[in-house]
């Protein structure tokens, strides 16, 4: 017969199991004086963990499980209720795997396939255990090797975390095995991320009340000198390029900031300003701090943009580049003074029109037609830039004679020194 655990048994049973079975509600502990040998059999528990014994199910009316029995030992069993199971491997359950492991005998190939089948069984202890039993009678197994995290070194099996740690890796939080410094570099970035985004949250506020007027908000964005807050000054400062003129004051301050963080962030902020602002002031305040901290950012930049075929970026490219001049970049220059601009125009109109063709007999064409029209403008901009680095010499937009003139000074006419003997 059974009868309730007396509490001192409840105190030492929970002691043994941890708080797998303390946070089980509805766990039932029954004492059974019967002296019945105890089968091997385990309940998985849905919270983690597992409890081993001798397992039987009681079933509501409906089929499904109302409670599992575990017997731990002869004079003990826990009963658990079946929302609280995962998975119930009783007796009878593991009869297929008794016989399994009685045919696999000292074959290590039979052993791994043992070891496999518990695996699709979810019987993870003995899962791990054939795998050893197999390399226990085949050392070079390699499948087993493998499924147990052995490689090879050039001098025998050994883990696959000894020789990687041996080789200076470490784990990452994903279980990926990097170099230290990567891994430092990754959880530096991780930690500068969520600081940024801080500041992303904390300057939007600043930005709104600064934009009222609020003084001491304007001071605040003044002082700031940590570069984690140079996303948020940038993004703002883009967010804001279409906003009402009477920002400008706190814009250049923006700028003037993205200017003292030199960072990359930062350059390319300053960077899409000069070609992007509408602002004169703004967008050559941008501008001559690039000088400063920026400049190959920005000519790598802007430099592709004189070969655009809008006349409109060309003259934008060539105005910014006229902050950065630099002679070795006049052959880069010249082809840009006459940009061919390319436009398509409809001609005619929609619906069905009368045509005659060289033969004299008419015909009829439906709807009307694209033609692209090629037309050279001239780039005063591009002009000025070139000037810049040529001062008194002025060819107009004679390309030809602006190539010659460089080269001239690349490669001066020799002299011939039989004249001066």
């Amino acid at each position: 017969m059974t009868s309730p655990l007396p509490m001192t048994l409840i105190g030492r049973l929970v002691t043994t199991f941890g708080s797998v079975i303390f946070a089980m509600i509805g766990v039932t502990l029954i004492f059974d004086a019967s002296s019945r040998p105890v089968q091997a059999g385990k309940v998985e528990l849905s919270g983690g963990g597992q409890l081993t014994g001798a397992v039987r199910r009681v079933e509501n009316p409906d089929g499904s499980t109302a409670h599992v029995v575990v017997r731990i030992d002869p004079e003990m069993s826990v009963a658990v209720p079946g929302v609280h199971t995962r998975r119930a491997v009783g007796d009878e359950d593991l009869r297929e795997y008794r016989d399994r492991a009685a045919a696999a005998q000292q074959n290590a190939d039979a052993q791994f396939e043992l070891a496999r089948w518990c695996k699709s069984q979810t019987l993870l202890h003995q899962y791990r255990f054939h795998l050893v039993r197999t390399i226990d009678i085949d050392p070079d197994h390699q499948l087993a090797r493998a499924a147990l995290g052995f490689v090879r070194d050039g001098n025998g099996w050994v883990s696959y975390e000894l020789l990687r740690r041996s080789q200076g890796l470490v784990q990452d939080n994903k279980s990926r095995w990097v170099l230290p410094e990567v891994l430092a570099e990754r959880e530096q970035s991780d930690s500068f991320d969520e600081a940024s985004k801080l500041w992303i949250r904390d300057f939007r506020r600043l930005h709104t009340r600064a934009a009222r007027g609020d003084a001491e908000a304007i001071a605040e964005i003044q002082a700031i000198d940590d570069p984690i807050a140079t996303a948020a000054i940038a993004g703002e400062f883009a967010r804001s390029r279409s906003s009402r003129s009477d920002l400008r004051n706190l814009r250049l301050i923006y700028v003037r900031l993205l200017g003292k963080m030199r960072n990359g962030i930062a350059v390319k902020a300053l960077v899409e300003a000069g070609v992007l602002e509408t602002d004169a002031l703004i967008r050559e305040e941008a501008l001559r701090l690039l000088t400063q901290y920026g400049a190959s950012s920005a000519v790598a930049s802007y430099l592709p943009l004189l070969q655009s075929n809008s006349a409109k970026q060309v003259k934008v490219a060539a105005r910014a580049l006229a902050f950065f001049p630099d002679p070795e970049l006049a052959f880069e220059y010249i082809p840009a003074l006459v940009t061919e601009e390319k436009t398509r125009t409809p001609v005619g109109s929609a619906g069905t029109n009368a045509a005659f063709g060289n033969n004299g007999v008419a015909g009829l064409s439906s709807g009307s037609q694209i033609v692209e029209r090629t037309q050279a403008i001239r780039i005063p901009e591009v002009l000025d830039l070139i000037k810049q680095i040529a001062p008194g010499e002025d060819y107009g937009y004679d390309e030809k004679a602006w190539k010659k003139y460089f080269a001239d000074l690349r490669n001066p006419p020799r002299r011939d020194l039989r004249r001066d003997l």
